[in-house]
């Protein structure tokens, strides 16, 4: 099966798309200096002012402490049950003091997704 997805991606096509890709035909990049893409989702981002007070609290938080704040907040702020309930469980897994994950596991874990949203204690 693994062969068999390996020939796949090693089509002549494929490697077209790829190259492209790379090359960074497809990919632009924003700098600092230009205007945002409009739309970050195809859900609504709610404003702040029409949110609850915790999950502003914690947007501020944030914000104050990266600099910047993180798409997922603003994304998934359009249902606030929702948000609280993943940061919820990103604070079980991730600040617990005891529990199967050692500081290596949890390295692995914010280096695999690679964002300011998850930093190690």
């Amino acid at each position: 099966m693994a062969s068999n997805l390996v020939w796949k991606l090693c089509r002549p096509p494929v490697f077209r798309q790829l190259a492209s890709l790379r090359s960074g035909a497809e990919i632009r990049h924003f700098s600092s200096s230009d205007p945002p893409p409009e739309n970050i989702s195809r859900y609504p981002v709610p404003y702040r002012k029409d949110l609850p007070h915790d999950i502003v609290d914690l947007m501020e938080e944030v914000e104050s402490k990266g600099g910047f704040l993180p798409n997922v907040f603003k994304v998934l702020s359009h249902r606030p049950a929702e948000f609280r309930a993943f940061f919820s469980y990103y604070n079980e897994l991730m600040n617990k003091e005891t529990g199967g994950l050692t500081k290596a596991d949890l390295h692995c874990i914010a280096f695999t997704l690679r964002s300011p949203l998850f930093p190690i204690r």
